[in-house]
């Protein structure tokens, strides 16, 4: 486990370099500054593409194997409930980040509910705000914060129970 978990760390660093993200990209004033839309469209490719490096290092190796899974597990549903599982142990500045984003007015796209999608704008505000604020760290333990209590394990579960396998 330490093995592992040293590689990825060294993985980790090696994006913030090619990234160009070793430092802050934007002072604390700016990044409050910033519409929550914009922190959460950041925050949800820094989320994407966190899963899809996951899946890789995971073994999926098919294409519509990995665009399956990572569909499945970057949507509204997924990320409200890892929302709810991050909120008690959020910082006041970080839940006030999820509140802005969460509050945020915008267009709900068929197929999720009101509430999912409010509560995964949150979620991607926060990830977007601690990737831009160069707290890779902490972004980092929130993110691993989902595999160990298996929520992105539970939803693979019900792809395959639904008849949505891995393919």
């Amino acid at each position: 486990m330490i093995k592992e978990e040293h590689a990825s760390r060294d993985e980790l660093d090696e994006l913030q370099d090619l990234m160009g993200l070793g430092e802050k990209v934007l002072s604390p004033i700016e990044l409050m500054r910033l519409p929550p839309l914009v922190l959460a469209y950041v925050g949800d490719a820094v989320f994407e593409l966190w899963i899809r490096l996951r899946l890789v290092q995971s073994g999926y190796r098919r294409m519509c194997s990995l665009h399956r899974q990572a569909v499945h597990r970057v949507n509204a549903g997924s990320q409200a409930r890892l929302l709810k599982l991050w909120a008690p142990i959020l910082s006041e500045q970080e839940a006030e980040i999820v509140r802005r984003g969460r509050n945020t007015k915008s267009t709900v796209p068929r197929g999720t509910t009101v509430t999912n999608y409010r509560l995964s704008t949150g979620l991607e505000a926060l990830v977007g705000f601690l990737y831009l604020a160069g707290e890779q760290e902490r972004l980092r333990e929130l993110l691993l914060l989902a595999e160990e209590s298996d929520i992105l394990e539970d939803d693979e579960k019900g792809m395959k129970e639904s008849g949505r396998g891995t393919g």
